[in-house]
């Protein structure tokens, strides 16, 4: 009966068929959009709250990563003349950042002297804590707060020379002993987006198993108000 989808970034929430829902109401068939419309949104609030849910279960996300995950919403309802609810989240750029590290805030001026030697993070809760030494190409991970405000986990570009002398609050930064300064890249994790697209498989039977339930319970109701005004009509 359901007809549920998911395509990367939505959740399509709808009904294949409307035949088992006009039999369950038997007379009072013509009350079927109205019974769908309601099952449907239900269901949409409670699949976001399923999928929101089982992600924040499964990452090692801070606050700042379970606001991205909130950013799944209900961008359209189901009424009476479209019987199909949609769920969307726009593909924000997650970095480390967004997910559990030690230490959590970023050491600034001369305080960069009492970081540690090595940060380290996790994305998913069932891992250990991983020391984020960098690669031949790309230094220690270490992090930083940006214009914008965000807290992120970055590297540097081994060998570059960025153009960038000075931070954006003025103050000059770090250089090598032959006065580069460095690019710096930020160090890449899953998106919310990802992250929902890899838990919707686990969630969908569930959601599936939801919506078919409300459209029963929601037909009996429909059926009990019904047979009791006729029963006060007499």
């Amino acid at each position: 009966m359901s007809g549920i989808t998911w395509s990367g970034h939505n959740v399509v929430i709808g009904i294949e068929g409307l035949q088992e829902v006009e039999r369950e109401l038997g007379n009072l068939k013509r009350k079927t959009p109205a019974v769908v419309k309601f099952a449907v949104n239900k269901t949409a609030r409670q699949a976001r709250k399923m999928m929101i849910m089982q992600a924040k279960a499964r990452y090692a996300i801070n606050a700042a990563g379970a606001r991205h995950l909130d950013d799944l919403a209900q961008r359209k309802k189901a009424s009476n003349s479209s019987l199909s609810a949609e769920l969307f989240i726009k593909s924000l750029r997650n970095d480390l950042g967004y997910f559990q590290t030690n230490p959590s805030t970023p050491y600034i001026g001369k305080n960069v002297f009492n970081a540690p030697d090595v940060f380290t993070g996790r994305v998913l809760k069932e891992s250990a804590m991983k020391p984020l030494t960098g690669t031949v190409k790309l230094g220690k991970g270490f992090l930083v707060q940006f214009s914008s405000g965000h807290v992120g986990m970055v590297q540097r570009q081994l060998g570059s020379d960025s153009k960038h002398r000075v931070t954006a609050k003025g103050y000059k930064r770090w250089t090598t002993r032959d006065g580069r300064v460095e690019k710096l890249r930020t160090m890449g994790s899953p998106s919310a987006t990802a992250m929902h697209n890899t838990v919707w498989p686990m969630v969908a039977p569930d959601v599936e198993a939801y919506l078919a339930e409300t459209l029963i319970t929601r037909c009996e109701q429909v059926l009990a108000l019904a047979a009791a005004r006729t029963k006060r009509g007499k």
